[in-house]
């Protein structure tokens, strides 16, 4: 669909959105509300956290419970909720470092809404006939201060019913005009969420409702047939929204539930994308409320050994785990990783989406402090969200100062964080030249997820941008299976030495014994490295 066509219907629709169609959009100015983070933060938590073991109960429950602890974090973050092992373990952590002093388990889960009652007016009931009528309702429940709840559970807890949706809207489009036009005044133009319902259950959007964030979603081919579902209206509705919405901000959540259930990962990043907003994979995250509000002045990465000494006819590589753009990995899967006993053996550097510094600062403080001398962090992926450089703002009449004003959210997030690369979805090198205008602290860029740049040949993957800044891409994918690593740095390095290879790890197909069998078949002639060292060794190479 065509920009003219997008700002004609915005204009029919949206009054106050601001466009021409000659020129593209142009974005709203407004400050964030809750001051100068890229994402917002709680107040600290209490120093005694209440704890609700929430795993065993029923859906409508969980939701209900997700609610308090949104709505309650607003005047203080008390309520810490423990849907498995993992969540105990965080809590344990804060406690050990300070964060909180301790915490009491709550033996009745409903004697809470009783003691946190004024932070609620009531309840609202979604419509079980309209699919993501739950979503709907979360959304006013966040502006209204009200609990999603079934009749039936309204009762249970002595919540009066505040507003009924039930039969309200045909399509879940109807519903969504209704609330934007009702209250797009209280909604947070600072902050979004792709929330598939199934995920109500799991209480990962308290944070967003703690803050007002848009919570929607559009649905994928597997969904055409639930109940008031439109995809093509969802999407060019949501386009609509998104434009009216502040640009360098976050969408929380993930576009994609399963095979064709959502628009999908490349197709979800990508519309945000045009309207410069990044995504943060939080879609099953829980206790955000609690963790952002968590203060840590500098995380100092491990200390590194200085890189080996340049060789002409060696390969130098650095492995670099993906996704680390999506912070659920971060509380449990790549912790398994750091506790594998081939952790450390050998040089592996970790994406992490450095949007972790604001909403788990304690949770990247443990991988820090237990991090090897062969670790090292990177920026994850393109920067301070997950977003797509050559799709960024390309919606608004000059995308440039869209995109500088996200390396420049980028640069405060990575400096606290000791990160000096940055991992990018593609971009070309007159974008990367941007990202190196704004980071010049880094010592490189570790550009691509995985070799699909169409460049062949090592010497067209390494090389230097004008300003000097090395550029490395991916050499390597995922697309050729477990053994496929060390042959496609092969076919790319041909006979070419001293040769220097970013060598891109997939974290959904590549675990530690892997890699620990790729850094035993290396080559003689095969030396592994940190990202920092590889630098290191390109500079040399080229004086």
């Amino acid at each position: 669909m065509k920009l003219a066509v997008i700002a004609g219907t915005l204009l029919i629709a949206f009054p106050a959105f601001r466009a021409t169609a000659a020129e593209g959009l142009v974005p709203l100015d407004a400050p964030r509300p809750w001051g100068d983070t890229f994402l917002p933060r709680s107040a600290p938590p209490a120093k005694k956290l209440l704890v609700v073991e929430v795993a065993k109960l029923k859906p409508e429950e969980r939701g209900a419970i997700g609610c308090l602890q949104g709505l309650s974090s607003r005047r203080e973050p008390r309520l810490w909720l423990i849907r498995g092992s993992y969540d105990q373990f965080w809590l344990d952590w804060h406690k050990q470092k300070g964060y909180i002093d301790g915490y009491e388990v709550v033996a009745d889960w409903r004697s809470i809404f009783k003691q946190f009652a004024k932070d609620y007016r009531g309840a609202i009931v979604a419509d079980p006939n309209l699919y993501r009528g739950d979503v709907l309702a979360l959304n006013v429940a966040a502006c209204e201060d009200l609990i999603l709840a079934t009749p039936e559970l309204a009762e249970r807890l002595n919540l009066p019913i505040k507003v009924d949706l039930r039969g309200r809207f045909k399509t879940y489009v109807e519903g969504m005009q209704w609330l934007w036009a009702t209250y797009k005044d209280r909604i947070s133009r600072h902050l979004s969420d792709y929330l598939h319902p199934a995920r109500v259950n799991l209480t990962s959007f308290a944070y967003t409702m703690q803050w007002r964030g848009l919570m929607f979603w559009i649905a994928g081919p597997a969904e055409r047939d639930k109940p008031g579902t439109d995809s093509a209206a969802e999407e060019k509705l949501m386009n609509a929204i998104l434009a009216e919405m502040a640009p360098n901000t976050a969408v929380l959540g993930f576009p994609w539930a399963g095979e064709g259930v959502g628009i999908g990962e490349p197709p979800g990043v990508k519309l945000i994308s045009r309207y410069g907003k990044g995504l943060v994979c939080s879609d099953s995250l829980g206790n955000i409320c609690i963790t952002s509000g968590v203060r840590i002045a500098r995380l100092n990465q491990p200390k590194q050994a200085p890189p080996p000494a340049l060789e002409k006819d060696k390969v130098y590589i650095a492995m670099a785990m993906s996704d680390g753009d999506n912070l659920n990995i971060w509380t449990a899967m790549f912790k398994a990783q750091f506790e594998h006993r081939s952790f450390g053996k050998f040089p592996l550097a970790y994406g992490m989406g450095p949007a972790i510094y604001e909403l788990e600062p304690a949770v990247a403080q443990w991988y820090y402090e237990h991090g090897s001398p062969n670790t090292e962090f990177i920026a994850d992926v393109s920067g301070a969200s997950y977003t797509s450089p050559d799709d960024f703002g390309t919606a608004f009449a000059d995308r440039q100062p869209i995109l500088d004003g996200y390396v420049n959210w980028t640069a405060r997030l990575m400096q606290p964080m000791g990160m000096r690369t940055v991992r990018t979805v593609g971009g070309n090198d007159e974008q990367l030249s941007r990202y190196a205008k704004g980071l010049p602290f880094c010592h490189s860029l570790f550009a691509d997820m995985g070799c699909y740049s169409g460049r062949k040949g090592i010497d067209q993957l390494t090389y230097r941008l004008p300003d000097g800044m090395t550029v490395f891409r991916a050499a390597t994918t995922w697309r050729h299976g477990k053994e496929g690593f060390l042959k496609e740095i092969r076919e790319q390095v041909g006979t070419k030495r001293p040769a220097f290879v970013n060598g891109f790890v997939h974290c959904w197909t590549f675990g530690m014994d892997d890699l620990l069998r790729i850094y035993e078949r290396r080559d003689p002639d095969m030396v592994f490295v940190t990202p920092a060292q590889l630098a290191e060794l390109y500079k040399q190479a080229k004086k």
